[in-house]
């Protein structure tokens, strides 16, 4: 916040508290700080808060404003339930969805058939990945089950091996 609007707001509550009118505390200091202190509807608003008992001189987080949250409470939530909607994640931290998107995207999370995976794979999920292809190979070369497949095939690590047996032919037309 600026120091010149907390000052100014100090000076607003003084003029209050001496039974002044938002008008009048405006008007006088507009004369000491300069007409581009504050306009008076914001001292309006602001001798409407202290009618209404409220002396905190500080902005209130506004129902516009984003909640901050840590990115460590989101990767919790996600490792304790990778299932979860981003939404049903905002809601239990009380922020809104597009922040929880955010950092998901920042910890490097995707949404893999409604579970949230880290996007790179670490060496294990990779020989993992290595280990399943090539057992699918060895398999393949023995009993041809690729063809009962049809179009693709899960592989355990978050990957999708597409098989698509193109028969081309020379007719044309």
């Amino acid at each position: 916040m600026d120091r010149n609007t907390l000052h100014y707001r100090h000076i607003l509550l003084y003029y209050f508290k001496k039974g002044k009118r938002a008008a009048e505390a405006h008007k006088k200091i507009c004369r000491v700080y300069g007409d581009s202190a504050l306009t008076e509807r914001t001292y309006q608003n602001w001798f409407a808060k202290f009618r209404a008992e409220n002396f905190d001189i500080n902005n209130a987080p506004g129902p516009g404003r984003l909640q901050e949250i840590e990115i460590i409470d989101v990767k919790a939530i996600v490792d304790q339930n990778p299932s979860q909607s981003v939404r049903d994640i905002a809601h239990v931290l009380e922020v809104s969805h597009t922040s929880v998107e955010n950092h998901l995207r920042k910890l490097g999370y995707v949404s893999v058939l409604i579970v949230w995976v880290p996007h790179s794979l670490t060496k294990a999920n990779l020989a993992t990945c290595i280990s399943i292809c090539d057992s699918h190979r060895k398999c393949q070369e023995s009993d041809p089950f690729l063809k009962r497949l049809g179009q693709g095939m899960w592989i355990g690590c978050g990957k999708w091996i597409v098989y698509d047996k193109i028969i081309r032919s020379n007719n044309i037309g």
